[in-house]
């Protein structure tokens, strides 16, 4: 899968939740792919007029894995005041030299009360 397919499907990432306040937050948090040397950098944007926690979550697939190969699950919770941003990455260190990609990537974002 291409870095450019990746950052598509991360792009449409959604909240998981149906609830209200999710779907507001849904609309006020931005998450902005951008490709790296090392895997996918990831730029979260608190838009929003409460601070915000938001976690991030994708897997990992290395060249050569085989539908016995166990998931290599990831995930990064960041926390993020009003008018805030962060860059994370979502790396394929656990590939080694091999050719990765990353995949069943998701983020939800909620209102810290």
């Amino acid at each position: 899968m291409s870095i450019a397919v990746l950052c598509a499907l991360l792009a449409l990432g959604a909240s998981l939740s149906t609830s209200h306040a999710a779907q507001a937050v849904s609309e006020c948090v931005k998450v902005e792919p951008e490709a790296s040397a090392r895997g996918m950098a990831l730029r979260v944007r608190n838009q929003c007029e409460f601070t915000v926690r938001c976690e991030l979550r994708w897997s990992v697939r290395c060249e050569d894995d085989t539908a016995e190969t166990p998931e290599r699950p990831m995930s990064l919770e960041v926390r993020l005041a009003p008018s805030h941003a962060r860059e994370v990455l979502a790396s394929g260190e656990a590939c080694g030299e091999r050719l990765w990609e990353i995949a069943d990537d998701v983020w939800e974002c909620k209102e810290m009360r």
